[in-house]
């Protein structure tokens, strides 16, 4: 990075740079070194005018960099994000401020003029506390497996290339497969974004957040909705979601307080308000409300599950009344897996098997040796646990997999935009080959590849 140093001009009275010191723009937040600011008496007006549209465009891309404030948020638009996938149909995510008509375009990647028109309901925001409206986006009759790009145009203008995506849909269900997915959790505005960008260029077909999407440590939607609508104004978050299939879960610091469990006061508003703020497959059940749902790429399959809404105290005496889902939200994952043909199949939540001290599976003992051995007694081959929360990010086989039958392989993903090492975990499935694969990456910060794995899936597999 080209380091300056801040001089004036006589009679002029603009800072300019040099090429000598650190960075002393307001535009980073520099200081002048110790040794001062050195003043020049002279400077070449070309250089002058030079030096001043450096500072005027590193200040504004300084300022497009930072998140808007909470309050404001509400005022600019959100998204687009593409959310639920089949093979013939997807959904599109956005947010406008009231008084703003929408209009989506969407055609085969490649074509000339995008000449399909999404069919669109809108919901009003003004409960959520963002005086606008929600809008849903239902772009149907697709092929499956086939890429596709999509255009918002606000109030019949133009579409920025802010509001213009593309994606691939999902092929049929249960077709062989080679695809990958990309995990996602821990995210903060305030925090660097920069694994973002590493996240966007490794290319995911499929992007999975498991949890801390916002930091907004309350029930309260209106103001879980500033955080949300905040960080889907944030470049990078916004380039990753409107490029693919972005399926959500919560944790805790998106549903309530740190910790917090089925005990939460105001767990009925979080759900109303997380229901609308992600596309996501139907949550729930006729009878057991929760943000838990389930979709497939090919043959696998993803039971994506609520750890929050009726867990048991975290602090409860271990021991058989001790749940973490719930039964009837057990009993629903259980039969899935019945009833699932999937080669993988995939266990998503906020919530670690064993690494998290006092928040996560570990300290429910009861509830997760319930599901290693319903496993085993059922003879589910393929099934694979994704987890977020750690603020770090690993792959490893659960030392209790003798419950299970098989190693049970747990891929954590934590921390993308809120640790120390700001890294992720990306997923590739081949399910083409003889012996379907699952490999499993985890990229740092810094863009090193700190693990790469790979299993086979009759290593996973009762024998």
């Amino acid at each position: 990075m080209t380091r300056i140093k801040m001089v004036e001009s006589t009679g002029v009275g603009w800072a300019l740079p040099t090429p000598e010191h650190g960075n002393l723009t307001t535009g980073d937040g520099g200081q002048c070194p110790p040794d001062g600011c050195r003043r020049q008496s002279h400077v070449k007006p070309g250089l002058f005018w030079l030096c001043l549209c450096v500072l005027v465009f590193g200040a504004y891309t300084s300022v497009m960099a930072n998140p808007p404030s909470l309050d404001d948020a509400h005022k600019t638009p959100a998204g687009p994000m593409v959310g639920h996938t089949t093979a013939t149909s997807a959904l599109v995510w956005m947010y406008t401020p009231a008084g703003t008509d929408v209009l989506v375009r969407f055609g085969p990647a490649g074509s000339s003029k995008l000449v399909h028109s999404a069919k669109l309901k809108s919901t009003p925001t003004t409960k959520m506390g963002a005086i606008g409206r929600v809008w849903r986006a239902e772009l149907n009759d697709l092929k499956p497996a086939t890429r596709y790009e999509f255009a918002v145009h606000l109030n019949d203008g133009k579409s920025l290339p802010e509001h213009r995506g593309s994606f691939m849909t999902a092929p049929e269900a249960g077709e062989p497969v080679k695809f990958r997915i990309g995990l996602t959790s821990c995210m903060k505005a305030k925090q660097p974004q920069g694994s973002l960008s590493l996240f966007y260029d490794d290319r995911p077909d499929v992007h999975l957040t498991l949890g801390d999407t916002v930091y907004s440590d309350s029930t309260d939607p209106r103001l879980q909705w500033k955080y949300h609508l905040q960080y889907r104004q944030m470049e990078r978050f916004a380039k990753v979601v409107r490029s693919m299939p972005t399926y959500a879960m919560w944790d805790d610091h998106d549903y309530g307080p740190n910790n917090s469990d089925g005990g939460a006061k105001g767990k009925e508003n979080s759900l109303a308000g997380w229901t609308l703020l992600w596309h996501n497959p139907p949550t729930g059940t006729p009878t057991t409300p929760g943000a838990f749902y389930k979709f497939t790429w090919g043959d696998v399959e993803f039971f994506v599950v609520d750890g929050r809404y009726y867990r048991s105290r975290g602090k409860a005496k271990d021991d058989e009344t001790k749940r973490m889902l719930g039964d009837a939200q057990f009993k629903w994952l259980i039969d899935g897996l019945k009833s699932s043909k999937a080669k993988f199949k995939v266990i998503a939540s906020g919530s670690t098997l064993h690494h998290s001290l006092h928040d996560g599976w570990r300290i429910y003992t009861f509830a997760r040796h319930r599901l290693f051995d319903a496993i085993k007694s059922n003879k589910f081959d393929g099934v694979v646990y994704f987890g977020g929360s750690l603020h770090r990010s690993l792959a490893w086989e659960h030392h209790e997999s003798d419950r299970v039958g098989y190693p049970l392989v747990e891929v954590i993903s934590s921390g993308i935009a809120n640790s120390k090492t700001l890294s992720y975990a990306t997923v590739d499935f081949d399910t083409t080959l003889p012996d379907p694969t699952m490999t499993v990456r985890v990229r740092l910060g810094t863009g090193k590849i700190k693990q790469e794995q790979t299993w086979k899936l009759s290593r996973l597999s009762h024998k």
